[in-house]
């Protein structure tokens, strides 16, 4: 049964990841990732591949068993995107969306509009899109300035992949009504929100889809962010 994880751990992942082992993920996409390649023994993964503009605080993705590899990596779709082609489990988009001081259109949602566009084409596989898009569809209602795209849009370009959100379609809810948030602010439990999200290729539902979202009080001391966990 595969399993794929996504967290936000809030930075120094060396010393939290065995929070993870109960999950046994065949593929884990880590959020405020430290460089692999530079610091830390990452025993039992088998293989990573990272991209950040802080070594200590970046994009990453695990395997437990079996090499990984990037078709090709560009920052035009966001500032944090990586595909990862698998040996074991799904290929996977990995996503941290984040603010642009730059250019304020492509900010947090905006990003993952533009990279699920510019890798339209890896798209077309067997590929799961997943990570912190830092976005809820209620945000799209009132946004603070103008965005290149909003949450609904993303979800109807990943629709035309026929790829869909694991969480939306096992708890049969609508995007902006999760009853479990993913993100607590400032670790602060009236301040929930619903932001990190896996979607999968619709032939993924054929089988038996299981989402686990971390409960507050088991991982609020480790970081803001509760793991999303999808099995099948």
């Amino acid at each position: 049964m595969p399993t794929l994880v996504s967290w936000n751990c809030n930075m120094a992942f060396r010393r939290k990841r065995d929070l993870l082992s109960k999950y046994d993920p065949d593929v884990l996409v880590v959020q405020e990732c430290e460089c692999p390649d530079t610091v830390g023994e990452w025993e039992p993964f088998a293989d990573w591949r990272w991209i950040g503009e802080r070594e200590h605080q970046g994009l990453a993705v695990f395997s437990a068993d079996g090499t990984l590899s990037t078709p090709g990596v560009t920052r035009h779709g966001g500032l944090l995107t990586l595909p990862v082609v698998t040996e074991t489990g799904p290929d996977v988009l990995a996503v941290w969306a984040k603010n642009d001081e730059t250019t304020r259109e492509h900010r947090y949602i905006g990003q993952v509009s533009r990279a699920v566009a510019d890798y339209e084409a890896f798209l077309d596989g067997e590929t799961a899109v997943l990570g912190d898009f830092n976005w809820n569809r209620e945000f799209d209602d009132s946004p603070k300035y103008p965005l290149h795209d909003d949450l609904a849009g993303v979800i109807e370009r990943l629709r035309a992949h026929d790829i869909h959100s694991s969480y939306h379609r096992t708890r049969d809810c609508a995007f902006g009504d999760e009853p479990e948030p993913t993100l607590y602010m400032q670790k602060k439990r009236d301040r929930p929100y619903h932001i990190d999200y896996v979607f999968l290729p619709r032939a993924t539902f054929a089988s038996d889809v299981t989402v686990t979202v971390g409960a507050y009080d088991d991982w609020i001391d480790a970081s803001d962010h509760v793991p999303l966990v999808v099995e099948w």
